[in-house]
């Protein structure tokens, strides 16, 4: 894995665990931000598959 996906993967990770934090704090996480949190993993899985080909 190169240095900028580990960044990116190492950054999505801590994102995750922030928007977390804060919503135990409040409420569940909303839906949407679920959604938006879906379709980033989906993109950087799509990105790992294509570079595994290449």
């Amino acid at each position: 894995m190169s240095k900028d996906k580990k960044k990116t993967s190492s950054f999505m990770q801590q994102f995750n665990e922030n928007l977390r934090k804060v919503y135990e704090q409040e409420d569940d996480v909303p839906d949407r931000f679920q959604q938006l949190l879906q379709q980033l993993k989906e993109k950087e899985n799509e990105k790992d598959r294509d570079a595994r080909n290449d």
